[in-house]
């Protein structure tokens, strides 16, 4: 895909992508250590993409359709978006929207995000943008469910439960996109 028809650049190099190998896979932690890393020398904002719809509170709502929610996260809780608040994000977003929908969600959202660095989880906006890094997070040795999200060429992190196989602290954010400052990925570690 990776063309819109709407106003959305196909190239964001300020947006730091985050899939992963399904469910419980350690996305949320990853994009958590992102954000507490990269708070440390600019400010962050935070996008979690769900194509399932959740119970919200309408006051976070800012954009809303019959097709797709966008909130802004306020409340401090276990969901994700809120985990990203609390790693330091200075905004999060969150995108409620089926993948048929999700250009058209990401078309509302783009106007409300700043140039600093975005770090987003979303399991389907790799076909949409090319991201600045696009990581897809899978416990080692475990069948890809989704082969289709390794032909965007993502940086694999591997999940052991314990750790990751990528040092976060070679990410940096400079002249609005992102760097790794050693391409090397570390093997991953044993348990």
């Amino acid at each position: 895909m990776r063309h819109s028809k709407l106003n959305i650049p196909t190239q964001i190099p300020n947006i730091l992508l985050v899939a992963g190998n399904g469910r419980n896979v350690g996305k949320t932690y990853f994009v958590c250590k992102l954000i507490e890393h990269l708070v440390q020398t600019t400010p962050v904002t935070g996008v979690k993409v769900s194509s399932h719809f959740h119970p919200y509170n309408e006051t976070d709502v800012l954009i809303k359709n019959k097709h797709f929610v966008i909130l802004e996260e306020k409340q401090l809780t276990n969901k994700d978006s809120s985990l990203m608040l609390q790693a330091g994000a200075g905004k999060v977003y969150f995108v409620m929207a089926e993948q048929e929908h999700l250009e058209e969600a990401f078309g509302q959202l783009y106007p409300l995000l700043p140039q600093h660095p975005v770090v987003c989880e979303s399991g389907g906006l790799h076909q949409i943008i090319n991201p600045g890094l696009f990581f897809f997070v899978t416990p080692p040795l475990q069948k890809i469910i989704k082969p289709r999200h390794l032909d965007y060429k993502p940086i694999m992190v591997y999940n052991t439960g314990h750790s990751l196989n990528f040092k976060i602290e070679e990410i940096s954010f400079v002249n609005n996109q992102f760097r790794i400052s050693n391409q090397t990925i570390q093997p991953t570690p044993a348990d």
